[in-house]
């Protein structure tokens, strides 16, 4: 059978447009298929901008109970914990795609062993907003919505307002801590709590250390360290497995002595931010934790 040169064509350009390139988060190039039936996603962080995009998932993590969840998700087969997916609950969805994260070694080794299975793979990492419409893309031209949702684009849109409204304002310096019960970590602006700050104006602290540090989400920080800096903010965000741990946590920084000589305790500028923004991506919620960290920054805003 003969074949016109246009229709040859035609039929190259439909294989073709049936993958895409993709970087993951090893900055390896990836075929991926575009229009999978079934996606199965292990990352948390991206579940609600895969559904703003378009998708809906055969398979999803099992979130804990302090998790937000989006709505109409409640019969979607659980394929294991963020940090212990299921290699046989994987496997038994038949999934032609996996999204796993690209900052654990375990979700790595987990990818490993689903592609020598012959399931695609996608490694992506998520630090912080600066990620989100990259993100966003990506899942749109995997699902060939072609365009990012009126969804996330209504949040960029939403964000970038806030962030030009603190355009050319010298924010206060400020220091985040991540606090899991028995240490705290200070994040830098790489993290997704520090980058809001930084965004609007803020100071952190951490940007007079060294690069190698700067290249780390959260680095260990000493209570010399924090004596020595002052920052005029304190943000912290509780991580612990119980609230009573938080407490416990707090209770202990509140009463150290050293921490009372404290610039943001003695002037009240200590605060305990929400989880749901700041701990964990909060996507559709991010004008709402940009707005948050504003009244912080600045104070409450007309």
């Amino acid at each position: 059978m003969n074949f016109s040169p246009l229709l040859l064509s035609a039929l190259t350009f439909s294989l073709s447009a049936a993958e895409i390139p993709v970087a993951d988060a090893f900055g390896e190039i990836r075929k991926v298929t575009t229009s999978p039936a079934r996606t199965v996603i292990c990352y948390p962080s991206l579940l609600e901008i895969w559904l703003d995009c378009g998708g809906f998932p055969a398979g999803m993590h099992t979130p804990r109970k302090a998790d937000p969840l989006p709505p109409g998700l409640e019969n979607v087969p659980r394929v294991g914990s963020y940090m212990h997916p299921n290699m046989e609950a994987v496997v038994r969805l038949k999934p032609d795609l996996v999204i796993l994260s690209g900052m654990t070694g375990r979700h790595r080794a987990f990818g490993e062993l689903l592609r020598k299975s012959g399931i695609e793979v996608l490694h992506l990492k998520y630090d912080n907003y600066s990620d989100y419409a990259r993100l966003a893309g990506i899942f749109s031209s995997i699902l060939a919505t072609r365009s990012a949702s009126t969804a996330c684009e209504k949040v960029q849109k939403e964000v970038d307002s806030i962030i030009r409204r603190c355009s050319g304002r010298k924010g206060p310096s400020f220091l985040v801590l991540f606090f899991n019960g028995a240490e705290f970590r200070a994040e830098t602006s790489r993290a997704h709590a520090a980058y809001i700050f930084t965004a609007l104006g803020g100071r952190n602290i951490l940007n007079s250390t060294g690069s190698a540090v700067l290249r780390a989400e959260r680095v260990s920080f000493s209570p010399e360290e924090l004596l020595l800096k002052d920052p005029d903010c304190i943000f912290l965000i509780p991580g612990a497995k119980s609230d009573a741990l938080n407490r416990e946590a707090l209770r202990k920084f509140l009463e150290n002595p050293s921490m009372r000589n404290l610039k943001a305790v003695r002037t009240n500028r200590l605060h305990v931010l929400p989880s749901d923004l700041f701990q964990y991506k909060p996507n559709r919620r991010f004008p709402e934790a940009f707005r948050y960290a504003e009244n912080l920054l600045y104070g409450k805003q007309p």
